[in-house]
């Protein structure tokens, strides 16, 4: 009777552990890259309004590519040379950097709804059933970069846009295991057609690009 008892206390005990095994890989390999994409996408949409919120806080219609960049010319009319308003241009993008940090971290005190049925795996069932919030963490500092770009649309006439990247780090606590999304944002600073000849060095090098990269 006491063989027949443990026989039974034995078998119990491995069908919850294959049971437990079971779970923990469709856990693993079916129902977490389910949720990870469903969630990636979610976060990066949420947090491009945040930096759309921020930017729209910081940017208003009065700002202007002069006010920006300033282009001197040779005495044949062709550009010499752009020089960045690195005060201005290095101010604004803290401004921005500082309200993206706020709103990310409104959004991380919000966290991200998700249905039940997402965590199911099945896929028929993801964005339905009762609203679970998963924590976002805001990891580090958001940070920026620049991109100036030159694109020829005449004979000596080019647009220069300059633009600016805000970089998000954002880790996601989900059941049993969490992992990061990294999230680049562009926000276009300005643009303008201009008349004259761009020198090789603006063209090809991106020098003035690079040298906008202050932002700590």
């Amino acid at each position: 009777m006491k063989r027949l008892h443990r026989k039974k206390s034995f078998v119990i005990k491995l069908t919850i552990v294959i049971f437990l095994i079971i779970f923990l890989m469709y856990y693993f390999f079916v129902v977490s890259p389910i949720i990870k994409t469903y969630t990636s996408a979610e976060t990066r949409a949420v947090t491009e309004e945040a930096i759309n919120r921020a930017v729209s806080n910081v940017i208003n219609l009065s700002l202007k590519y002069d006010s920006l960049i300033d282009i001197s010319y040779t005495a044949s009319g062709d550009i010499a040379s752009f020089t960045a308003n690195q005060f201005e241009i290095n101010s604004i993008s803290r401004e921005i950097v500082e309200q993206a940090q706020i709103e990310m971290q409104t959004l991380g005190d919000e966290g991200l709804n998700i249905n039940l049925g997402t965590f199911s795996g099945i896929p028929f069932l993801i964005g339905r059933g009762p609203i679970i919030n998963l924590k976002l963490t805001p990891i580090g500092a958001v940070s920026s970069n620049f991109e100036s770009t030159f694109e020829s649309v005449g004979i000596n006439m080019t647009k220069h846009t300059l633009y600016l990247y805000i970089n998000v780090h954002v880790n996601i606590v989900l059941p049993i295991k969490s992992y990061d999304i990294y999230t680049s944002n562009q926000v276009l600073l300005a643009e303008s057609i201009i008349i004259g000849k761009v020198p090789e060095v603006y063209l090809n090098g991106g020098s003035l690009g690079e040298a906008l990269n202050l932002v700590p």
